[in-house]
């Protein structure tokens, strides 16, 4: 533990980050900064962000200096530290985070970075060659429940955009640019560009295990000798804070988009019950040509970590504490 460590939880908006991130963030000796990259939040992020593309043969200096400063600790603001702002401020409030603003210094901070990334999908391997020291984990949710939290909250996918980047099209989407160039209503357009980032992501890890791949739905169907296990195989150690965190946000009380409180088994096909079965199979039809192996049958029960094997669906029973490791 001498040498600063980072890890980086990335996903998609709306992909279990936010809670994923604030799991993980009671591992002793590190700070939790949240979305860096957010462009409307953060100085020095940039809309281009949202879908830049890069790897390990090509570089982008602004990208480079803030994803470096980043994942160094060294971008402290009310919104990167809303989370962990440290116990000096803390209980101030939001007078204290515009204090913190004004002198980093007030944000208290640990030695080793935790950082949350929402528009890192199509740059992961640019990550690892260029920040080799942090450990990437990548959180993947189910089309249907990730784009009908998008249709609620007024977002809409524009997977077209992604064939503005010539090199992506060749590098990645060459095969795709008709499938994609065709989807017009929102069902389809989610359902591409789901798959088209998907697709990304899967061939830059290449089945080389170079970051853990995490399906949302297999973490909420047991959440918590799940999440105690993503502690271990990234060396963390597990804390009671975790622990009670977990259970006492395992409610529905706060029915804000942006609350960490949800019933955990709920999330895993609760989308069902707001969606009509033409606009699951509209999703899944644009989905399925891109041949990933996540959610097998499209069903959002899986059997494995990576969602890659097919799981069956299991009663919700009491909590039980998972044994220490």
């Amino acid at each position: 533990m001498s040498e600063r460590q980072c890890i980086i939880v990335a996903g998609l908006p709306r992909s279990g980050t936010s809670w994923l991130a604030k799991c993980l963030s009671f591992a002793p000796g590190f700070t939790y900064y949240r979305e860096p990259d957010n462009w409307e939040r953060v100085r020095g992020a940039e809309k281009r962000f949202s879908y830049l593309y890069l790897d390990q043969y090509h570089d982008d200096p602004l990208y480079h200096r803030h994803m470096t400063r980043a994942c160094a600790g060294q971008i402290a603001t009310p919104y990167t530290m809303s989370e962990d702002p440290g116990p000096l401020l803390r209980f101030a409030g939001r007078p204290g985070r515009r204090l913190g603003e004004r002198f980093p210094i007030l944000f208290f901070r640990r030695r080793h970075v935790l950082v949350k990334l929402v528009y890192a999908s199509l740059n992961l391997d640019w990550l690892s060659a260029n920040l080799p020291h942090a450990r990437q984990v990548y959180i993947l949710r189910h089309p249907c429940g990730q784009f009908e939290s998008w249709k609620r909250l007024g977002w809409d996918p524009w997977p077209a955009r992604l064939l503005d980047n010539s090199r992506l099209v060749a590098d990645h989407l060459g095969p795709f640019q008709d499938l994609i160039n065709s989807a017009k209503t929102f069902w389809e357009r989610a359902g591409a560009y789901w798959g088209a980032v998907m697709y990304v992501v899967h061939r830059l890890d290449g089945g080389r295990g170079r970051r853990l791949v995490v399906a949302y739905e297999w973490l909420c169907q047991d959440r918590l000798p799940r999440v105690q296990q993503l502690y271990h195989d990234l060396g963390l150690t597990w804390t009671p804070r975790a622990e009670r965190f977990m259970l006492q946000a395992d409610n529905d009380a706060d029915p804000r988009h942006l609350s960490l409180n949800r019933v955990a088994a709920r999330q895993v096909d609760g989308w069902k019950n707001r969606m009509s079965s033409e606009d699951i199979e509209t999703c899944r039809r644009f989905v399925e040509p891109f041949g990933l192996p996540y959610y097998p049958s499209f069903e959002p029960y899986v059997g494995s970590m990576a969602g890659d094997q097919p799981g069956s669906a299991v009663p919700s029973g009491p909590v039980q504490a998972p044994p220490p490791i």
